[in-house]
């Protein structure tokens, strides 16, 4: 008999999106299976840096200092260098983009400090997988890594998966109620299901050399991100991992000329990497080399009934603009509530559209601005990089337009703060600045109320009415309120609702809770 399983949702991809979707889904209670062709995760660096937005998401699963303490080797390197060796860039740091640049342009939305209480983080993807994966261990979840998916069919209830556990050969089908198909650039899930791309597509080819060599003594205390050569010899650019041993150079070939991987013996790799450092009797080891593309992809869609598209399946982009692991976390935090409130028969399905309508738009735009920092050699344009700092750091100055975000008539959209559709205000509640206004969410319904009069009759009255946990915040202290009302805009009567992925679905006035969270919820 072939085994059959059931869940209500399952993961396809135990990439960093998909261990994401499933520390998601375990907060808001969902059932699900996540099944990885691979026996781990990474063990490439890939991504290195964690946004702030990403770093907030973090924050409320209470990862955000592991991953931090886990970067803290890569935490120095910033700014961007040029020349001929990299030897020589050191000593004489012609177009450096330096942190101190980046800073002065984060000036134009005011200093991150004042608005998250969280900041970027360093830390390469190796790494972060590994933190996601062992706190999804320790919470006992259903990861399958060695299983594959071999097909899939989906049904108008259900979506069938066939899948074959690597180590025994067994076949067996799971039945979930949804799939989240966060398999990578190279989907079978959307090639599959026939949906249509746009973007740039693939264009330069570069190959990736991850290898080791000592050179802490050469770059302690002048550590960099990114080193960029581009010499009639050489073209490329060196990622600093650990500041210490572990290196990737991403060298410009040409496939289109005739060249292939092979062409590329070791010998001839440690010699390039030689020039390139300007150390020609530097210890090298070379721990792989693949080749890879700047690609730009984006799905014209993100669900198709019952499947739903996250991470680099949705939106593939060049590492140019850093997003493309964080947009992944932020789909899949946004899918989470949503498929935990039809799960649980408190939203109609039609709530599920709106990760469409939400996420899709933003994956679009930084995959887009991901292909505009590549110059026409494959390197970052760092000088447009300096200008787009407000964007790469990822403060979420943006907003969601969508069925799920309840404004008055006729209202045009606005990014102000604590306007529906944007991300909760964040404002610290203590003088040692460590409890942020972020901290009330966690992954549910939270009203703030400038004041307590009749806030919590509606929040018991819809809470029996549709079984929905709501957390009511009364802001008691004078101080904090005065703040918040100046920060949000509000009057001593209004409240703001906000959704459990952080972000204000609605300002409210006494006694339209219920109809208001109908209306989000389309009950």
């Amino acid at each position: 008999m072939e085994r059959l399983k059931k869940t209500q949702v399952l993961i396809l991809g135990g990439g960093i999106t998909g261990l994401a979707a499933a520390l998601y889904l375990a907060q808001q209670g969902v059932d699900f299976i996540l099944i990885e062709k691979h026996k781990g995760t990474s063990i490439y660096p890939r991504a290195r840096t964690i946004d702030v937005r990403t770093m907030e998401l973090f924050r409320g699963l209470g990862i955000n200092e592991d991953l931090r303490e886990g970067g803290k080797a890569l935490a120095p390197a910033w700014g961007i260098i040029r020349g001929n060796n990299l030897v020589e860039a050191l000593e004489n740091p012609v177009g450096k983009i330096t942190p101190q640049q980046l800073m002065e342009a984060q000036k134009e939305i005011k200093s991150f400090a004042e608005n998250s209480p969280e900041t970027v983080c360093r830390c390469t993807q190796d790494i972060s997988e590994a933190i996601l994966r062992e706190t999804a261990k320790e919470q006992g979840l259903a990861l399958c890594f060695y299983h594959e998916m071999l097909s899939f069919e989906p049904h108008e209830n259900e979506v069938a998966v066939l899948v074959k556990d690597r180590i025994t050969g067994e076949e067996y089908t799971i039945l979930a109620d949804y799939m989240i198909a966060a398999d990578g650039a190279n989907s079978i899930v959307r090639k599959q299901l026939g949906i249509q791309v746009s973007g740039n597509g693939s264009w330069t080819d570069l190959l990736n050399i991850y290898f080791e060599a000592d050179l802490e003594h050469l770059v302690k205390g002048r550590e960099f991100s990114q080193f960029l050569i581009n010499t009639p010899e050489i073209t490329g650019f060196l990622l600093t991992i650990n500041n210490k041993d572990k290196w990737a150079f991403h060298l410009r070939f040409h496939p289109e000329n005739g060249e292939t991987i092979a062409d590329y013996p070791e010998e001839k790799l440690i010699a390039i990497l030689h020039d390139m450092l300007g150390i020609p009797d530097l210890k090298i080891s070379i721990l792989k080399a693949l080749p890879w593309q700047l690609t730009v992809t984006i799905a014209d869609q993100m669900r198709v009934n019952r499947v739903f598209l996250a991470g680099d399946a949705a939106h593939t982009m060049t590492p140019y603009a850093g997003k493309g692991a964080n947009a992944g976390i932020q789909d899949v935090q946004n899918l989470a509530w949503k498929l935990a409130a039809v799960l649980n028969h408190e939203a109609d399905d039609a709530l599920l559209d709106t990760y469409d309508t939400e996420r899709q738009p933003v994956g679009a735009y930084y995959a887009t601005l991901s292909g505009e920092l590549a110059d026409k050699n494959g390197l970052i344009n760092d000088q447009l990089m300096v200008t787009k700092a407000k964007d790469l750091m990822g403060l979420p100055d943006y907003g969601y337009e969508s069925a799920a975000v309840k404004r008055a008539a006729n209202l045009p959209f606005t990014y102000f703060i604590g306007e529906p559709g944007t991300r909760i205000p964040h404002l610290w509640l203590n003088e040692l600045h460590t409890i942020s206004s972020l901290d009330w969410v966690k992954g549910q319904f939270v009203v703030i109320a400038n004041s307590g009069e009749g806030w919590q009759a509606e929040c018991d009255q819809l809470q029996q009415q549709f079984n929905i946990n709501i957390e009511l915040v009364t802001l008691n202290d004078e101080t904090i309120l005065e703040k918040w009302k100046q920060l949000t805009h509000t009057k001593h009567d209004e409240a703001l609702l906000i959704r459990p992925d952080d972000f204000v679905a609605a300002k409210l006035t006494a006694g339209n809770l219920l109809s208001v969270m109908q209306s989000i919820l389309n009950k």
